[in-house]
């Protein structure tokens, strides 16, 4: 629910960490705590508006956009946007792609119109960071780097240099600092407030049916003969066996013969609700005994048991255990308001000239 609103001005003007973080990203790597996906081939009417011709199109040095006298290009705009598509190709169907990219590019006009306001704004404020906490977010940044490149190796692959990075992060640690003070005296959201949201919300809070489970796969493959996957199920058993006699625990097993990436997990899928596994799979994680370790399955995917940790039942979350997360929420969204209002004032009195 609330955990999955996203923060709109910050979705395309991308923080440095962040694009660096991404730039190291495998194309095939998802991450776990990141907020559900929005189906975008579900949402046709957010395409329906035509794409008009862009005379600037050619020309990265054209001026689009002046605040206050200093200039927003149309390669600035292109720079962050093409940042930006890296991240929603795979999502959007590429007959819609060229509209979704008329929609990035006036969204991140408007991030940078912001940016070249904050700006202003924390050098009217005298805000100054100090060097300190740029190495404490450099270093942060580095345990974020995926295994086998540097932070050194992707700031070159983005022609920039760890000097150009920490004034970059300057910029955004002084602007956090900005609105920070602004949000300063947004009092936290109570208890109260809580309960009152959560009550006049109640289908927000409705959870379903969910089960956590482990397994362990041994693939077969269209071209395995009747007595290659024969062998390959009879391994499998020999494992089950020697789980339930105790000689090898499920999650050793499972780290040591799993063919399923989850093996670096001892195995774990995690939690998952109905619909998200092939049938035959659910059927078994919905239906086994808790701690059990199931008789073998077979699915597309090859040979399976499988173990279940927990499952919940449908129903409603209870306040008590949410009580922490929705005030934390509450409190965000208030303070979220307090910056656009700042952000709509630093608007209001600047003098922003459409090219």
């Amino acid at each position: 629910m609330f955990e999955n609103l996203l923060n709109k001005s910050a979705l395309l003007a991308l923080p440095a960490a962040a694009v660096i973080v991404l730039a190291g990203c495998k194309e095939n790597e998802a991450i776990a705590s990141a907020p559900e996906q929005v189906d975008l081939t579900q949402t046709k009417d957010m395409f329906t508006a035509p794409v008009q011709a862009n005379p600037l199109a050619n020309d990265p040095e054209a001026v689009v956009v002046r605040v206050n006298g200093e200039d927003i290009t149309y390669g600035e705009i292109m720079e962050t946007l093409g940042m930006a598509m890296q991240q929603f190709a795979g999502q959007v169907p590429p007959e819609q792609l060229q509209q979704f990219q008329a929609q990035f590019f006036n969204q991140i006009k408007d991030d940078l119109i912001t940016k070249k306001l904050l700006k202003a704004a924390v050098n009217a404020a005298g805000i100054e960071v100090d060097p300190a906490k740029i190495t404490e977010t450099i270093e942060k940044i580095r345990t974020q780097i995926p295994e086998g490149q540097t932070l050194e190796s992707i700031l070159e692959s983005r022609g920039e240099t760890m000097d150009s990075l920490k004034k970059e992060l300057s910029g955004e640690l002084a602007t956090q600092e900005l609105l920070d003070s602004e949000t300063a005296n947004i009092a936290d959201a109570s208890e109260e407030d809580a309960k009152k949201f959560y009550d006049e919300n109640p289908d927000q809070f409705v959870q379903q049916e969910s089960a956590s489970a482990s397994h362990i796969l041994i693939k077969f493959d269209d071209e395995d003969t009747d007595e290659a996957k024969a062998e390959k199920k009879a391994e499998l058993q020999k494992i089950r066996d020697e789980i339930i006699a105790g000689t090898i625990s499920f999650e050793d097993a499972a780290t040591e013969n799993s063919d399923c990436p989850s093996s670096a997990q001892g195995g774990s899928l995690g939690t998952f609700g109905k619909g998200r596994m092939v049938p035959e799979f659910e059927t078994a994680a919905f239906s086994q005994e808790i701690g059990e370790v199931g008789p073998i399955i077979e699915t597309q995917f090859g040979y399976h048991i499988v173990k279940v940790t927990d499952r919940t039942d449908e129903g409603s979350i209870d306040f008590e255990k949410i009580k922490d997360k929705l005030i934390e929420y509450l409190t965000s969204q208030n303070k979220q308001k307090a910056v656009a209002e700042y952000l709509e004032s630093l608007r209001a009195g600047a003098d922003i000239q459409e090219m």
